[in-house]
């Protein structure tokens, strides 16, 4: 990240910054200034409307360790946006909300006596308010929120003369521990009978926020600190005590679901990293490779590019410097080797090829947008590129920008540090086709989110053809918006499946044709049938046989292969599992991943088993492996999904669901592969009962139990008691 670039990681559903003023907001002038009170912001609000101001309203406070800055930006008397930044003492960076929450916030601090509330003119609102897209807010919004936590004034006891003294304490002990009693000592004055009635009321509301306390205490709190602030600050009023649960279980809520979206928010940065380092084993080995090729022609080994000195790929080009005339600010360099030509087409991939080339030959015309998804490495990235090649090549007026999400954000931060970013934002949105690669690292950054929401709307608007690629559908890249999510999927959405043998080695086939290379076709066959996953595992098996049999100086023969394969070898050896389970039995499947009991699953599909699996991973991955099968396929997850079956990781509803699926007279498989997740969500006791109820269950009709784990995952007892409970399969070694 170049120097004075600002951190715009969005974590969550809040920006990490450094302070408001540093993101370029000016002071302008100030023109009132008051200390924090019951109405400072309100009459200030008040003013701005009567007199149609432009400018902006900021609350500043701190106080016990934290810092917060918020500011709510007008034009002519009409609300704009609104912002708010938070943090504590020590901690990196703050956490900014926007809109309504945003709003919320500030007026819970301006009631604070060390709050100072500030009106400041001379200030341009829209041009600042272009910096806080998706922060807007409106005038209902900036209403005072239904009950606001006041600062609570601890009472003295002199104050409660005539009060019972036992009643009189406990009032001055909860005033002294931050509870507002002002409604109990205004019964007293208007009504003592009644107010001696309310103490006990009072108090069981007194001890239900004390609970609730010890539960918001165990939240995590990281990304979440200012929404357990406020619900702290709530919680001084025992009368609320109701509204304080029912935020309280909203704010749970949102912490679960959000502890599953990090988990897949990592998973995807994971991805990223892999992905990454595989592009640089890959160039080494395509360094290789063309030495091996200059060597057998008897060509001059020049492995460094003459112009930029970088290393040349196995066809002697430089990929840095392809495509450098055409290269602009924004987007990505095209491939030119990526073409429709090379591309091989076989029945996983066919109709997203037909997809990509209609759109090609009539861009805004024929799918729009087209959104092509796929697991890692199956090709999307190809089509994606063939897309802007055929453009570039037969309408080169078209102005086309071949991008990824990496790169979209990579310009916005440098946009916003040269103050560039109306170039950038003009740049995309006057695009006639915008083809976006890995769409998933869209995951858990908003503010990316918001400039290609904005982008994606004024193309569609215009008639420009959109392209996108992904490795999952539009609504499980994880905290992505719905409004997002659904113009994603409003145009075609066409997937690609692992290739089968035949068109693995069609792919291999046409590598060695372009590379130049004598590979026996017995090799070539090896090759296929062992790399099985994607076409870049497939290349990148070739690849390793052919460069080290030219370090080694050796022929390229199977047993090399085989040598050099040895992981995917193995891995090819460990589904060739029994398949001869038995009615009445359930099996312990010990795995890395679900793979044999995926396959013992679908064998008896074939054989006419009704089937249902509860899975842990996305149902799609399952239903891939099934081909044209059916079985009722259960999510494992507390993800809400609208186009999946899902089930929460409780044992209860698990058992419940088997059950009713099981029938005394139908044969049946149950398949559980993933259980290392329920026991992180239960205990290995309630396992252990669980599998104890469906193993009876199962014994006594003509059905199949399978349990797939990690044994890596368990500690050596639980692992032993298991396998006392059902019979074993191993993974070969």
């Amino acid at each position: 990240m170049p120097d004075g670039t600002k951190d715009l990681r969005f974590h969550r559903d809040c920006l990490t910054v450094n302070v408001l003023v540093e993101m370029g907001i000016p002071e302008g002038q100030v023109v009132e200034r008051q200390n924090g009170s019951d109405d400072a912001l309100k009459r200030i609000l008040d003013e701005v409307k009567r007199f149609s101001f432009s400018g902006f309203v900021k609350v500043a406070l701190v106080e016990r360790g934290s810092r917060s800055e918020g500011l709510i930006l007008f034009g002519d008397g009409d609300p704009i946006v609104s912002v708010y930044a938070y943090g504590r003492s020590g901690a990196k960076n703050e956490v900014v909300y926007k809109g309504g929450k945003a709003a919320e916030f500030m007026w819970q601090d301006s009631v604070r006596p060390d709050a100072i509330v500030t009106l400041h003119a001379k200030v341009q609102p829209q041009e600042i308010a272009r910096v806080f897209q998706g922060a807007e807010v409106n005038r209902v919004e900036l209403l005072p929120p239904p009950w606001i936590p006041y600062p609570v004034r601890p009472i003295d006891k002199e104050a409660l003369k005539g009060v019972e003294e036992g009643i009189a304490n406990k009032i001055v002990k909860w005033s002294k521990s931050g509870y507002n009693v002002q409604s109990i000592l205004s019964l007293y004055e208007n009504s003592p009978k009644k107010a001696a009635k309310a103490v006990s009321y009072f108090e069981a509301n007194i001890e239900k926020i004390e609970e609730m306390k010890d539960t918001l205490g165990f939240l995590k709190a990281e990304g979440y600190e200012r929404e357990k602030e406020s619900l702290l600050r709530k919680m001084c009023d025992p009368e609320r005590v109701s509204d304080i649960q029912s935020e309280l279980e909203a704010l749970r809520n949102r912490v679960e679901r959000s502890d599953t979206a990090v988990m897949a928010e990592k998973q995807i940065q994971d991805d990223m990293e892999r992905k990454k380092l595989d592009e640089r084993i890959d160039g080494v080995y395509d360094l290789i490779l063309q030495y091996h090729k200059m060597s057998s022609q008897g060509v001059p080994k020049r492995t460094k590019c003459p112009n930029c000195g970088g290393p040349l790929d196995a066809t002697g080009n430089c990929p840095r410097c392809i495509g450098t005339a055409e290269k602009t600010a924004y987007g990505r360099i095209l491939n030119p080797r990526l073409t429709f030509e090379t591309f091989v087409t076989g029945p996983n991939n066919s109709f997203a090829e037909a997809a990509a080339r209609a759109t090609a030959m009539a861009p805004g015309k024929a799918y729009n947008p087209l959104f092509i998804y796929s697991r890692s490495g199956l090709g999307k990235t190809h089509l994606l590129q063939a897309i802007g090649n055929y453009v570039r090549e037969h309408s080169p007026r078209v102005r086309l920008i071949y991008t990824s999400t990496d790169a979209i954000e990579e310009e916005l931060i440098e946009s916003l540090a040269s103050k560039k970013l109306e170039e950038f934002r003009t740049t995309y949105r006057e695009a006639d086709l915008l083809i976006i690669d890995d769409l998933q690292f869209l995951a858990g950054k908003e503010q990316i989110q918001e400039e290609v929401f904005h982008i994606f709307n004024d193309l569609m608007d215009k008639g420009k053809q959109i392209v996108l690629a992904c490795d999952r559908l539009p609504k499980e890249i994880p905290s992505v918006g719905d409004r997002l999510a659904t113009r994603f999927e409003s145009g075609l959405i066409a997937d690609i499946q692992p290739p089968d043998l035949q068109t693995r080695l069609a792919i291999l086939e046409r590598k060695a044709r372009e590379d130049k290379l004598s590979i026996p076709k017995d090799v070539l066959g090896f090759v296929a049938e062992v790399c099985r996953d994607n076409v870049r595992q497939l290349e990148g098996g070739l690849n390793r046989v052919v460069a080290f049999s030219s370090l080694m100086r050796s022929d390229i023969t199977v047993k090399l292969a085989k040598e050099i394969l040895t992981k995917e070898t193995k891995e090819v050896r460990s589904t060739k599992v029994r398949t001869d389970v038995q009615d009445g039995q359930s099996y312990l499947v010990e795995e890395e991943k679900p793979e044999i009991s995926h396959r013992i699953f679908a064998s008896k599909l074939r054989e006419g088993y009704k089937g249902m699996a509860i899975t842990r991973g996305h149902p799609r991955v399952l239903r891939e492996k099934l081909g044209t099968m059916e079985a009722v396929v259960f999510w494992l997850t507390d993800h809400e999904s609208k186009t999946e079956r899902t089930v929460l990781p409780s044992l209860e509803r698990i058992m419940l669901i088997i059950e009713e699926f099981s029938q005394p007279d139908k044969k049946s498989i149950v398949l559980l592969d993933d259980i290392q997740y329920l026991i992180s969500n239960t205990t290995f006791e309630g396992i252990v009962r669980f599998i104890r109820n469906v193993v009876d269950e199962v014994s006594e009709r003509p059905a199949i139990f399978l349990v797939s784990v990690n044994q890596e995952s368990l500690k050596t007892q639980e692992r032993s008691i298991l396998e006392r409970e059902m019979e074993v399969i191993r993974q070969r070694e």
